[in-house]
């Protein structure tokens, strides 16, 4: 069941206003996205040189150290102004007792001010001293036409080859002489080892995969306690060559995977049953799939169920939530209830017997669309249990296959909750960047990059589909995500077919 997450903002808004209401506050402009780094230290600039233009007259480093500007506010000494066909770079040294073997992750903090990308590109980049060159970090994509926009734009990994050769050295660079721009914020932020985003200690240890005791026992389902733990979650194991992938649940021709097959993606994210209902995907197809080269998730819910499920008759009517909005042959259900572990756990035995990759968990966002007293505690409690549900999921999973993966899909803002980065392998995002060929810029399409970009900032898989069928629109996704890390792949919300982007896609 796919639709666009929170896509009901924009429909309340417009209720709202009819009837005379307000609209909930937004936060301002210049705070859209925070750091994303949790107990980040941050670097400041030591050293501003100018390689080819010029900065205003009077300022430097000072103003790039801390955000303090938003919306259009013009104070002169809290910015730096940069010419246009001006390239500039700052060093960064790290701090006495952080070494670049201890880094886990790093980003770049900006605020910027200045022309739209579609008027004026302006880039930043990092110097790889592995490689001896600079490397592309992300650009002004993600800014507003001359107001304050902030966001944070991850380091990709292996982060050491910023870092081992000396300070960290960024460069911002435009070769278009259009306009000036402004920088309220230029700051790189680091987490190292002992921190809580995403340490090998944070990770979940081989001992704490494989106990009995573990693997799937009642109290194990999703107690407010157990959410928390972090060796609750399994171990999460890295991915390999996935820089494209392919996304389809329903219309295989023939009811086969032959043309999934011949497609050139490394991954493919499919539905556990051919026909969505009682039919399933066999190892052998699984294995052949397989076979092309590319890694296989299998698509399930946990957070609802559909009423053409085998498992429909299974479930106690007073598990079921009511019906999702939009899909009134869908409901919700009380996901922490031990009732529904059984329901949960058969599509993952299915699954590891037909010798998927991993699994592909939708309906995560029951946790924040069911009423908050749903469980009779509330919002974080419902968030905490459901943190907990996939920890169980991938403890029972990679207690029988080590190398299974979980992936949930969305609501990526439960990175907050203890726990939950060592229970997945990586995250799938819907409607990052464009829902039905409409951009995804309302506020919580802002929220979601950001808490994605804390998700890949911890070393793990980021996949983003968005749904779009005009060249434009596909060009701006596969642009953006790429920029930010993340592997993209835009097709239509049917999920229906193989969508092969030309010019983006592996042909």
């Amino acid at each position: 069941m796919k639709r666009v997450i929170n896509g009901v903002s924009g429909l309340l808004l417009a209720v709202l206003a009819a009837c005379g209401g307000s609209p909930p506050t937004q936060p301002e402009v210049g705070e859209v996205d925070a750091a994303v780094l949790a107990n980040a230290t941050t670097l400041t600039c030591s050293t501003l040189q100018v390689a080819r233009g010029s900065i205003g007259s009077g300022q430097g480093v000072q103003g790039l150290a801390t955000q303090t500007l938003t919306g259009t506010q013009d104070r002169w000494l809290e910015y730096v102004e940069f010419s246009p066909n001006t390239s500039v770079t700052c060093s960064y040294p790290l701090p006495a007792g952080v070494s670049a073997a201890t880094v886990l992750a790093a980003e770049v903090g900006v605020n910027y001010r200045g022309p739209a990308k579609v008027d004026m590109r302006w880039v930043f980049e990092a110097w790889d001293y592995t490689a001896g060159a600079w490397v592309v970090v992300g650009d002004n994509v993600f800014a507003r036409s001359w107001q304050w926009t902030a966001t944070s734009l991850a380091l990709p990994a292996p982060v050491g080859r910023f870092l081992s050769g000396g300070p960290v050295r960024l460069r911002y660079r435009t070769e278009s002489s259009a306009d000036a721009s402004l920088l309220d914020l230029w700051v790189v932020r680091v987490q190292v080892a002992d921190t809580d985003g995403g340490a090998p200690t944070d990770a979940g240890t081989p001992g704490d995969a494989g106990t009995s005791v573990d693997a799937g026992t009642p109290g194990d389902a999703g107690t407010p306690g157990d959410a928390g733990t972090p060796t609750d979650g399994g171990t999460s194991g890295p991915w390999t060559g996935v820089n494209s992938f392919t996304y389809q649940l329903t219309n295989y021709a023939n009811g086969r995977l032959d043309q999934i097959a011949a497609s050139k993606f490394d991954l493919a994210v499919i539905e556990l049953a051919r026909d969505g209902h009682s039919d399933y995907f066999t190892a052998a197809e699984i294995a052949a799939l397989k076979a092309t080269g590319k890694q296989v998730l299998a698509y399930f819910e946990i957070g609802a169920i559909e009423e053409y499920r085998p498992e429909w008759p299974l479930v106690p009517a007073d598990l079921k939530l009511g019906p999702v909005s939009g899909w009134p042959d869908e409901q919700y259900v009380k996901y922490w209830d031990e009732r529904w572990w059984p329901i949960v756990q058969g599509r993952i035995d299915r699954a590891l017997a037909a010798g998927f990759t991993g699994c592909y968990l939708d309906m995560v966002v029951t946790y924040e669309e069911i009423p908050a007293n749903a469980a009779g505690t509330n919002r974080d409690d419902l968030a905490r249990k459901m943190v907990a549900l996939i920890a169980r999921i991938n403890t029972y999973a990679k207690a029988r296959n080590p190398a299974f993966k979980v992936m949930p899909q969305n609501s990526p803002e439960l990175v907050d909750y203890p726990g939950y980065l060592a229970a997945m392998d990586g995250l799938g995002m819907e409607d990052m960047y464009w829902s039905d060929d409409v951009a995804c810029s309302q506020d919580w399409c802002a929220e979601n990059r950001a808490n994605a970009a804390r998700v890949r900032a911890a070393g793990k898989l980021v996949l983003s589909v968005d749904y779009a069928v005009q060249a434009a629109h596909v060009a701006d996704a596969y642009t953006r995500s790429r920029a930010a890390g993340f592997v993209p792949y835009v097709t239509v919300r049917a999920l229906d077919r193989v969508t092969v982007n030309a010019g983006w896609d592996p042909q």
